[in-house]
């Protein structure tokens, strides 16, 4: 028919099942309810970090090793184990996991608010998603966890580095207790700028990937199975997590408390150029091995978690 756009008769050629998915989300946890999207963020936040959780001890303790004590992943294992016990590497957990669920439930949930904002799951508006508004969307989501990720991550990194009295028998709540009360509220959020600087850029080139790689590995419905969602987030997490360890590594020595006869780290710019001058430009990639190697399965678990159970429960 003459004037008919060609849009249209695609439309009157389409079957019902192609008019339906094309009407589906992409992603099943935008179709979550707002208190499920929360609970799931935080089930995922909290499985992730804790499988990881080792690897993240050792990975400060490696970037805070300026005098060279440690060679690499495995002695660091090996000397905080041998030295301290198994249980040194699950040191700072607890605070860890009282962190995590608001923090990744803001992460995560945040993320989806967003990208409902931005219309990125909606196939009529952009039928191949749109990589920048994904990755706008993950930005924003960073940028939004620092009021609880930047507490979080000085208490876990203090904890870590925490070093016992000879015989002590670390009760881990009571340290943190104790390590809270003498920071304050302000000593709480040493370090802001600094999260700030690692979370935003690692997001939004994380949420960008995943979202790329999800639509390889999704359904005609949008739905991901549980490895699919571990295989595409990991691989995200690869590309963030190495290339935002310069960053890391800044934010950590800000915020971890330096050994005795140490000057303290201050100011983001300082941090760098003392790092460079005195331990050379690759020590800003310290613990780039454990760091990857953290990320990749702790987002990987935690979207895997979140997906599985919105697959299950929607």
């Amino acid at each position: 028919v003459e004037g008919t756009s060609e849009h249209s008769i695609a439309t009157m050629h389409s079957s019902p099942n192609q008019e339906k998915a094309a009407q589906v989300p992409i992603r099943a946890a935008a179709e979550l309810s707002l208190a499920k999207n929360i609970l799931y963020s935080a089930l995922g936040g909290v499985a992730g970090a804790t499988v990881v959780y080792p690897l993240d001890m050792a990975k400060t303790q490696l970037q805070m090793d300026a005098a060279g004590k440690y060679t690499g992943l495995f002695d660091c294992f090996a000397k905080v184990a041998r030295s301290e016990g198994i249980g040194a590497l699950y040191r700072g957990l607890p605070a860890n996991i009282i962190g995590i669920m608001p923090e990744k439930t803001i992460k995560l949930a945040g993320n989806d608010f967003f990208r409902q904002q931005f219309k990125v799951d909606d196939k009529s508006v952009y039928p191949e998603g749109n990589m920048l508004r994904e990755g706008a969307s993950g930005g924003l989501a960073g940028a939004c966890q620092i009021i609880v990720t930047t507490p979080m991550e000085i208490t876990k990194i203090r904890m870590q580095m925490y070093e016992p009295a000879p015989g002590e028998q670390v009760n881990q709540m009571k340290v943190l207790s104790n390590m809270v009360k003498e920071m304050g509220i302000r000593g709480m959020y040493q370090g802001t700028v600094s999260t700030f600087m690692r979370d935003v850029p690692f997001s939004i080139v994380y949420f960008s990937l995943y979202g790329v790689f999800r639509r390889k590995l999704a359904d005609e419905n949008g739905k991901i199975s549980a490895f699919g969602a571990l295989g595409a987030s990991t691989c995200a997490g690869i590309v963030g997590a190495s290339g935002s360890t310069p960053l890391d590594v800044i934010k950590t020595r800000l915020q971890a408390k330096t050994a005795p006869g140490v000057a303290p780290y201050k100011g983001w710019v300082p941090t760098v150029s003392r790092i460079v001058a005195e331990e050379g430009a690759m020590a800003l990639f310290k613990g780039v091995g454990p760091r990857t190697i953290i990320i990749s399965p702790l987002f990987g678990i935690a979207l895997m978690v979140k997906e599985t159970l919105a697959n299950w429960f929607p």
